[in-house]
């Protein structure tokens, strides 16, 4: 593998899985803290609604007080507004008639209201809005909810400062579970409250009349509050506190200190008719406390370190088996330059031996220095080869592209290896009608057919024949060698081309070579901006099929 290619393939499996885990450490740690944010919301809206109905029931329940007040004669309104007063909680009392007559029966309050608050003012009010409703007998409302508001609600956005305003609620007589059911349940007559922030009037409708009750709010209030939280469940370590919608403190509940330090808060308005009131809960810091993280950037922060000690190490064992491929393809290089020096020789000798044997007619001695030719030709081609593929894996391949006759080029090859072949008993056919003149690297085209050459050599020795012809189109020449031989299968017509491939065993046996011919065939073809392929058509034997281009344009 190639040294980029390697450092190329080492930093996908470095920033993929660090990536991914990264990714899912931020993942884990967003999951955490919205899985705490949910809780957190969801506790603290869970405790506004416990005291939000505490505050509401506790109402509810003065209400079925007052309701219970009854006087001798029921129609009596009088007798009736004389017993409420009668409540140490009511400051004051009166009675409108159909005529909206007001008659104050009692008067304790020490403070008098101001006009907007009059005895006068409020029962008309409280009359106006339940002729608009139509309450004139007890109310059940569809839902099981202590009271319902008549007339718009209030602000829903609890927080803003804004003016109060008077609220005017009726009782539902479904609220109890012992009502029978029946329309106005247990209840003889409709009832409710009309307040403000701090002002209560409890009303009550006798047909025609209207019954009022002005309450102490203080008292009403700290009868209330001191029932929330709920008697007998433990106190909340956050702080619950109660205001106005414009802002006024009402009271506090639980830890004082929370509101200093804590972030969060969850406040609501209350439930009609206590409307006009603010519930917020603060919680404590330890009440809430921030996800542990620390598990999950453990993990990461791991995981992480264990990619990158394995990416180190997976480096540095490649870069050590780099150092020592190139260290033996170094090394093959070197000793492939130190034997061409002594073949070289021995090839001019043997040459020169033949020469001056042919003179002498010594048959025997001439055959002997013929074959020491083609073996050293043939070790000549293998040592090529072996300088190619050094050269190709260093990125070093090239060709050199002149002037040539490609069919005198092929001719000369053939005439070389026709000895060869022909002694054992192959037929060679050739066939040549290439270009007159093209450009190309002969020593290329020369190794390239003779590698072709060499494998018919070595496996189609079962067919006895091979064929060599050229060809020639508007813009590119064909080198065509084909035999008889056993043929390559389907599935090895690419790979058979990748360095030290080779057939199957029983077609190797007795063969020998380096494996990288074909590599290094198909790459000088690619130089020249060309290929060399096996025909898929051909199923006689094997067909090579080499295609070098008349306008060259070498591939860098």
């Amino acid at each position: 593998m190639k040294p980029r290619r390697s450092n190329l393939l080492l930093l996908l499996l470095v920033v993929t899985p660090v990536a991914l885990l990264t990714w899912l450490g931020t993942y884990l740690i967003r999951d955490a803290a919205r899985s705490t944010e949910q809780a957190r919301e969801s506790v603290l809206e869970e405790r506004l609604l416990v005291a939000d109905h505490q505050l509401t029931n506790d109402l509810r329940q003065f209400t079925d007080e007052l309701d219970m007040i009854r006087a001798a004669e029921e129609t009596a309104g009088a007798g009736m507004a004389e017993k409420l007063s009668q409540h140490p909680w009511v400051t004051e009392s009166w009675t409108v008639n159909a005529n909206g007559e007001v008659a104050n029966l009692k008067d304790k309050k020490l403070v008098s209201p101001t006009e907007s608050a009059s005895a006068q003012t409020r029962s008309a009010a409280i009359r106006e809005i339940l002729q608009l409703s139509g309450i004139h007998e007890p109310f059940a409302s569809i839902t099981p909810q202590p009271f319902v508001l008549l007339g718009s609600p209030p602000a829903s956005v609890p927080g803003q400062t804004r003016k109060t305003k008077w609220l005017t609620v009726v009782k539902s007589d479904n609220y109890h579970l012992e009502s029978d059911g029946t329309p106005g349940g247990n209840a003889m007559f409709p009832s409710g409250w009309h307040v403000t922030d701090g002002d209560f009037i409890y009303w009550r409708k006798m047909d025609e009349d209207l019954i009022c009750a002005r309450i102490d709010g203080t008292a009403l209030c700290e009868a209330i509050f001191k029932r929330v939280p709920i008697e007998g469940m433990r106190s909340y370590p956050g702080r619950l506190s109660l205001s106005s919608v414009s802002g006024i403190p009402l009271h506090q509940w639980g830890n004082q200190q929370s509101a200093l330090t804590s972030q969060y808060t969850a406040s609501q308005l209350c439930s009609a008719p206590l409307s006009q009131w603010v519930i917020s809960y603060t919680p404590a810091d330890t009440e809430f406390p921030e996800p542990f993280l620390f598990p999950i950037m453990l993990g990461v922060g791991s995981g992480c370190i264990l990619v990158l000690a394995l990416a180190w190490t997976f480096f540095r064992e490649n870069a050590r088996e780099i150092r020592v491929a190139e260290q033996r393809v170094s090394f093959v290089n070197q000793i492939s330059h130190e034997l061409k020096t002594p073949l070289t020789n021995i090839r001019l000798y043997a040459e020169m031996a033949s020469h001056r044997i042919e003179q002498t007619g010594d048959a025997i001695t001439l055959r002997h220095l013929g074959v020491v030719e083609t073996e050293t030709a043939r070790l000549d081609r293998l040592i090529q080869n072996v300088l190619n593929y050094a050269r190709q894996q260093r990125d070093k391949l090239s060709v050199q592209p002149r002037p040539l006759d490609l069919d005198e080029l092929v001719g000369r090859v053939v005439s070389n290896w026709r000895p060869i072949l022909e002694g054992k008993d192959y037929t060679v056919e050739a066939l040549f009608k290439g270009p007159a003149e093209m450009k190309a690297d002969s020593d290329a085209v020369e190794q390239i057919l003779g590698n072709l050459l060499s494998n018919v050599d070595k496996y189609a020795a079962y067919g006895k024949w091979v064929s060599i012809r050229t060809e020639t189109s508007d813009k590119e020449a064909r080198i065509i060698v084909e035999d008889h031989g056993p043929g390559i299968p389907a599935a090895k017509r690419h790979s058979v081309f990748e360095p030290f491939e080779r057939l199957r065993s029983d077609l190797n046996e007795g063969v020998s070579g380096t494996g990288i011919g074909l590599t290094i065939s198909r790459e000088l073809a690619n130089l020249h901006g060309g290929s060399l392929a096996v025909c898929s058509q051909f199923k006689e034997g094997a067909r090579f099929i080499l295609i070098l281009p008349l306008n060259l344009t070498p591939l860098s």
